[in-house]
């Protein structure tokens, strides 16, 4: 049997997946992304530090590694095909294969190109599953009915631009998008929208997946450091939809939400229903 590769972004997400993955019997090894945030000084025994950009010196890192399974994992800045990063010449033909240059495309034709070589991209639900959320409230107050139909129309919106592989995320405010996110990613949308409402308060962040996500790329995750902007930004409430967000240390992440007065819900298959049922981990 090869091993488990993860292809690390930065945060504590590549972190934990490599604890989950370990528990699972796996013999991982990190590829830290140098053009992330990705820390190898963590895990160092089990990092190799690679170029996103560099595909082909991937690719023969696997066969000399013996991986035959890749996870994708952690924060990496859409906006780093506008930087003027040198590809190789097996990166540059699998984005002249894509139809466009958003995420999905990208990633289905570097899984693609893996899988000629025998590496299959794996599920991140697969070793991320004990950070998914079933719908419902996780803080204590109850949301209003405003701020339920906040979220409603919210959420509707996030699935349609992430439908379009625009973004994951919108900011609303009495049934109004104030920001949409782009290839800035959601902290700068949060805070963009922080701008124009933060007298008034009471913003809702909705962050949603397509209506069929590929379980192997780009989940949507949040955290601790979400909430941050959020209180940055003068927001009030995050929505997320149910077992489609990752949330990074579930119970610090409620924990912060509460104290910051910061509502923390979970949206589902049954709707504004289940919006104000508190739910515990």
């Amino acid at each position: 049997m090869g091993r488990l590769g993860i292809v690390a972004g930065g945060g504590e997400l590549p972190f934990i997946g490599l604890k989950e993955a370990i528990r699972m019997g796996e013999d991982p090894i990190l590829l830290g992304l140098k053009e992330s945030d990705f820390d190898p000084n963590v895990e160092p025994s089990r990092t190799i530090q690679v170029h996103l950009t560099k595909i082909g010196s991937i690719l023969k890192l696997c066969r000399k590694e013996n991986i035959n399974r890749i996870l994708l994992t952690g924060k990496v800045r859409k906006d780093l095909l506008f930087k003027g990063l040198k590809f190789d010449l097996k990166a540059l033909s699998i984005l002249a294969k894509t139809i466009n240059r958003n995420d999905h495309p990208i990633f289905l034709a570097i899984a693609e190109e893996f899988e000629k070589h025998g590496i299959i991209f794996e599920s991140q639900k697969k070793f991320l599953s004990p950070l998914l959320l079933k719908q419902g409230r996780y803080t204590k107050k109850k949301l209003s009915s405003i701020e339920i139909e906040d979220v409603v129309f919210g959420m509707d919106y996030a699935k349609k631009i992430a439908d379009l592989d625009i973004g994951q995320s919108v900011v609303v405010l009495e049934k109004s998008v104030i920001a949409v996110e782009a290839v800035e990613g959601t902290d700068e949308t949060i805070l963009r929208a922080g701008q124009l409402t933060h007298k008034k308060g009471g913003s809702v962040v909705c962050k949603s997946s397509k209506s069929s996500q590929d379980e192997r790329f780009d989940l949507p995750a949040v955290g601790v450091q979400t909430l941050e902007i959020l209180k940055k930004a003068g927001c009030r409430t995050l929505a997320i939809r149910e077992d489609e967000t990752i949330v990074i240390r579930p119970k610090d992440t409620i924990e912060y939400a509460e104290k910051n007065k910061i509502n923390l819900v979970c949206y589902g298959s049954q709707g504004k229903k289940a919006i104000n049922q508190f739910q515990k981990l």
